[in-house]
Protein backbone atom coordinates (compact mmCIF):
# COMPACT_ATOMS: atom_id res chain seq x y z
CA UNK A 1 0.00 0.00 0.00
CA UNK A 2 1.31 3.58 -1.16
CA UNK A 3 -0.07 6.54 0.64
CA UNK A 4 -0.11 9.90 -0.64
CA UNK A 5 2.46 11.83 0.81
CA UNK A 6 1.44 14.82 -0.94
CA UNK A 7 -1.68 14.27 1.12
CA UNK A 8 -0.53 12.86 4.06
CA UNK A 9 2.66 15.34 4.94
CA UNK A 10 4.07 14.82 8.32
CA UNK A 11 2.32 18.04 9.91
CA UNK A 12 -1.02 18.14 7.50
CA UNK A 13 -1.25 14.22 9.54
CA UNK A 14 -0.84 15.67 12.58
CA UNK A 15 -2.72 18.92 12.63
CA UNK A 16 -5.67 18.01 10.39
CA UNK A 17 -5.80 14.35 10.73
CA UNK A 18 -6.77 16.11 14.75
CA UNK A 19 -9.09 18.51 13.46
CA UNK A 20 -7.64 19.88 10.22
CA UNK A 21 -4.49 19.25 8.20
CA UNK A 22 -1.20 17.68 7.99
CA UNK A 23 1.58 18.39 10.28
CA UNK A 24 3.76 19.70 12.28
CA UNK A 25 4.31 18.97 13.51
CA UNK A 26 7.78 18.09 15.21
CA UNK A 27 7.22 15.34 17.12
CA UNK A 28 9.05 12.44 17.71
CA UNK A 29 6.04 11.15 18.06
CA UNK A 30 7.91 7.48 17.94
CA UNK A 31 6.53 4.13 16.53
CA UNK A 32 5.79 3.51 20.06
CA UNK A 33 3.76 0.73 19.19
CA UNK A 34 6.63 -0.75 16.86
CA UNK A 35 9.49 -0.11 19.18
CA UNK A 36 7.62 -1.70 22.44
CA UNK A 37 9.72 -5.19 21.51
CA UNK A 38 13.32 -3.49 20.98
CA UNK A 39 12.88 -1.22 24.19
CA UNK A 40 13.03 -4.08 26.17
CA UNK A 41 15.51 -4.96 24.57
CA UNK A 42 17.50 -1.95 24.93
CA UNK A 43 17.04 -1.98 28.23
CA UNK A 44 14.24 0.92 28.68
CA UNK A 45 12.86 1.52 32.23
CA UNK A 46 8.84 2.66 31.31
CA UNK A 47 7.50 4.47 34.35
CA UNK A 48 3.55 5.07 34.99
CA UNK A 49 2.63 8.71 34.15
CA UNK A 50 3.08 10.94 36.53
CA UNK A 51 3.24 14.77 37.24
CA UNK A 52 6.62 14.66 37.71
CA UNK A 53 7.39 12.86 34.25
CA UNK A 54 5.74 16.09 32.96
CA UNK A 55 7.07 18.58 34.60
CA UNK A 56 10.88 17.44 33.89
CA UNK A 57 9.51 17.39 30.24
CA UNK A 58 8.24 21.14 30.30
CA UNK A 59 11.45 21.84 32.03
CA UNK A 60 13.61 20.62 29.06
CA UNK A 61 11.59 22.24 25.93
CA UNK A 62 11.21 25.48 28.32
CA UNK A 63 15.06 25.49 27.52
CA UNK A 64 14.95 25.27 24.43
CA UNK A 65 13.48 28.70 22.73
CA UNK A 66 14.33 28.14 19.35
CA UNK A 67 15.90 25.55 17.14
CA UNK A 68 16.49 24.38 13.70
CA UNK A 69 16.78 20.96 12.25
CA UNK A 70 17.32 18.70 9.18
CA UNK A 71 14.90 15.52 9.55
CA UNK A 72 14.04 12.28 7.97
CA UNK A 73 11.00 10.98 8.37
CA UNK A 74 9.57 6.98 7.80
CA UNK A 75 5.53 6.38 7.74
CA UNK A 76 4.65 2.89 8.81
CA UNK A 77 1.71 1.16 9.02
CA UNK A 78 0.11 -0.46 12.54
CA UNK A 79 2.36 -3.66 11.11
CA UNK A 80 5.77 -1.32 10.88
CA UNK A 81 5.94 -1.90 7.45
CA UNK A 82 7.18 1.63 5.44
CA UNK A 83 4.57 3.06 3.41
CA UNK A 84 6.96 6.48 2.48
CA UNK A 85 10.16 7.94 3.22
CA UNK A 86 10.55 11.52 2.96
CA UNK A 87 13.08 14.51 4.16
CA UNK A 88 13.12 18.14 5.03
CA UNK A 89 13.61 20.67 7.15
CA UNK A 90 12.15 22.03 10.60
CA UNK A 91 12.15 25.22 12.30
CA UNK A 92 10.73 26.39 16.11
CA UNK A 93 10.56 29.40 17.54
CA UNK A 94 8.53 30.42 20.70
CA UNK A 95 5.54 30.79 20.89
CA UNK A 96 3.75 28.73 18.39
CA UNK A 97 6.08 29.79 15.21
CA UNK A 98 6.95 26.88 13.04
CA UNK A 99 7.97 25.82 9.75
CA UNK A 100 8.25 22.75 8.28
CA UNK A 101 9.30 22.11 4.84
CA UNK A 102 9.17 18.48 3.36
CA UNK A 103 11.65 18.00 0.21
CA UNK A 104 11.90 14.61 -0.58
CA UNK A 105 9.36 12.84 -2.22
CA UNK A 106 7.40 16.05 -2.97
CA UNK A 107 7.80 19.36 -1.71
CA UNK A 108 5.25 20.92 0.88
CA UNK A 109 5.23 23.83 3.51
CA UNK A 110 3.35 23.83 6.56
CA UNK A 111 4.06 27.63 8.53
CA UNK A 112 2.48 28.21 11.57
CA UNK A 113 2.85 32.25 11.76
CA UNK A 114 1.72 32.05 15.70
CA UNK A 115 -2.21 33.35 14.80
CA UNK A 116 -3.08 30.81 11.25
CA UNK A 117 -1.59 26.95 10.17
CA UNK A 118 -0.55 27.24 7.05
CA UNK A 119 0.29 23.96 4.46
CA UNK A 120 1.02 24.93 1.52
CA UNK A 121 1.54 22.45 -2.10
CA UNK A 122 3.10 23.88 -4.65
CA UNK A 123 2.50 20.61 -7.25
CA UNK A 124 -1.30 21.09 -6.87
CA UNK A 125 -1.17 25.18 -6.38
CA UNK A 126 -3.23 25.02 -3.17
CA UNK A 127 -3.27 26.53 0.00
CA UNK A 128 -4.70 25.59 3.22
CA UNK A 129 -5.21 27.60 6.50
CA UNK A 130 -6.28 26.91 10.02
CA UNK A 131 -7.24 28.65 13.32
CA UNK A 132 -4.18 27.79 15.69
CA UNK A 133 -5.96 28.53 18.24
CA UNK A 134 -8.74 26.19 17.83
CA UNK A 135 -5.90 23.52 16.38
CA UNK A 136 -3.12 23.57 19.12
CA UNK A 137 -5.06 21.66 21.38
CA UNK A 138 -5.43 19.23 19.16
CA UNK A 139 -1.64 18.81 17.99
CA UNK A 140 0.43 17.38 20.17
CA UNK A 141 3.32 18.09 18.57
CA UNK A 142 3.18 21.76 18.88
CA UNK A 143 3.76 21.43 22.86
CA UNK A 144 6.91 22.14 21.35
CA UNK A 145 6.38 25.56 20.77
CA UNK A 146 4.40 26.05 24.27
CA UNK A 147 4.81 26.85 27.73
CA UNK A 148 1.08 26.86 28.62
CA UNK A 149 0.28 25.09 31.57
CA UNK A 150 -3.79 24.60 30.51
CA UNK A 151 -2.56 22.96 27.39
CA UNK A 152 -0.07 20.86 29.26
CA UNK A 153 -3.32 19.56 31.55
CA UNK A 154 -4.88 18.37 28.91
CA UNK A 155 -2.06 15.46 28.44
CA UNK A 156 -0.33 12.33 30.54
CA UNK A 157 3.32 11.98 30.34
CA UNK A 158 5.68 8.79 30.74
CA UNK A 159 9.48 9.15 30.96
CA UNK A 160 11.36 7.00 30.00
CA UNK A 161 15.17 5.87 30.08
CA UNK A 162 16.80 4.13 27.54
CA UNK A 163 20.18 2.53 28.73
CA UNK A 164 21.68 1.77 25.63
CA UNK A 165 21.18 5.06 24.00
CA UNK A 166 22.12 7.06 27.03
CA UNK A 167 19.06 9.34 26.48
CA UNK A 168 15.62 9.85 27.77
CA UNK A 169 12.75 9.14 25.71
CA UNK A 170 9.08 11.06 27.17
CA UNK A 171 5.79 9.50 25.54
CA UNK A 172 2.79 11.90 25.86
CA UNK A 173 -0.44 10.76 25.28
CA UNK A 174 -4.02 12.86 25.26
CA UNK A 175 -6.45 12.57 27.99
CA UNK A 176 -9.17 12.76 25.52
CA UNK A 177 -9.86 9.76 24.35
CA UNK A 178 -11.45 10.77 20.96
CA UNK A 179 -8.48 12.50 19.77
CA UNK A 180 -7.10 11.30 16.52
CA UNK A 181 -3.77 11.32 17.52
CA UNK A 182 -2.65 8.49 20.63
CA UNK A 183 0.79 8.99 21.41
CA UNK A 184 3.87 11.61 20.92
CA UNK A 185 7.24 9.89 21.75
CA UNK A 186 10.38 12.48 22.14
CA UNK A 187 13.44 11.42 22.66
CA UNK A 188 16.28 13.39 23.79
CA UNK A 189 19.91 12.64 23.59
CA UNK A 190 23.13 13.34 25.80
CA UNK A 191 25.45 15.92 25.17
CA UNK A 192 28.47 16.73 26.39
CA UNK A 193 27.74 20.19 27.38
CA UNK A 194 24.71 19.47 29.45
CA UNK A 195 22.91 21.28 26.35
CA UNK A 196 18.83 20.10 25.39
CA UNK A 197 19.07 18.48 22.27
CA UNK A 198 15.75 16.47 20.21
CA UNK A 199 17.25 13.84 18.54
CA UNK A 200 14.03 12.07 17.60
CA UNK A 201 10.05 12.07 17.71
CA UNK A 202 7.43 9.97 16.43
CA UNK A 203 3.71 10.28 16.56
CA UNK A 204 1.15 7.33 16.27
CA UNK A 205 -2.61 8.02 15.05
CA UNK A 206 -6.29 6.37 15.53
CA UNK A 207 -5.64 3.60 12.60
CA UNK A 208 -2.43 2.95 13.91
CA UNK A 209 0.00 4.00 11.58
CA UNK A 210 3.13 6.07 13.12
CA UNK A 211 5.67 9.01 11.88
CA UNK A 212 9.18 8.81 12.83
CA UNK A 213 11.41 11.59 12.49
CA UNK A 214 15.18 11.52 13.41
CA UNK A 215 16.75 15.48 13.63
CA UNK A 216 20.56 15.90 12.26
CA UNK A 217 22.50 19.47 12.15
CA UNK A 218 19.82 19.91 15.36
CA UNK A 219 20.98 24.03 16.24
CA UNK A 220 20.00 25.70 19.40
CA UNK A 221 21.98 28.06 19.29
CA UNK A 222 21.55 30.07 16.19
CA UNK A 223 17.84 32.08 15.91
CA UNK A 224 15.71 30.90 13.09
CA UNK A 225 15.24 33.76 10.65
CA UNK A 226 11.67 35.54 11.72
CA UNK A 227 10.77 35.47 7.73
CA UNK A 228 10.50 31.54 7.97
CA UNK A 229 7.31 31.92 9.99
CA UNK A 230 6.02 34.53 7.71
CA UNK A 231 3.45 33.24 4.66
CA UNK A 232 2.44 34.85 1.35
CA UNK A 233 0.18 33.40 -0.90
CA UNK A 234 1.83 33.10 -4.20
CA UNK A 235 0.47 34.48 -7.12
CA UNK A 236 -2.25 31.96 -8.92
CA UNK A 237 -2.51 30.07 -6.23
CA UNK A 238 -5.85 28.98 -4.66
CA UNK A 239 -6.25 29.32 -0.72
CA UNK A 240 -9.15 27.09 0.85
CA UNK A 241 -9.60 29.19 4.30
CA UNK A 242 -10.79 27.32 7.37
CA UNK A 243 -10.19 29.55 9.65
Amino acid sequence: MQINFRNQSFFRKLALTSILLPVLSLSHSMAYAAQTLADTNNATTALSPSNEAKEHLMTKLGKLAFFSADFSQNILDGQGEILQQGSGTLAINKPNLVNWKTITPDETLIISDGNTLWFYDPFIEQASAYSLAKSIHNTPILLLTSDEPQLWQQYNVVEQQNVAQSGLRFVVMPKDESSQIKKLTLTFSETDNNDVQLSEFSFQDATGQISQISLSKFNSKTEPAATLFSFSLPEGVRLEDKR
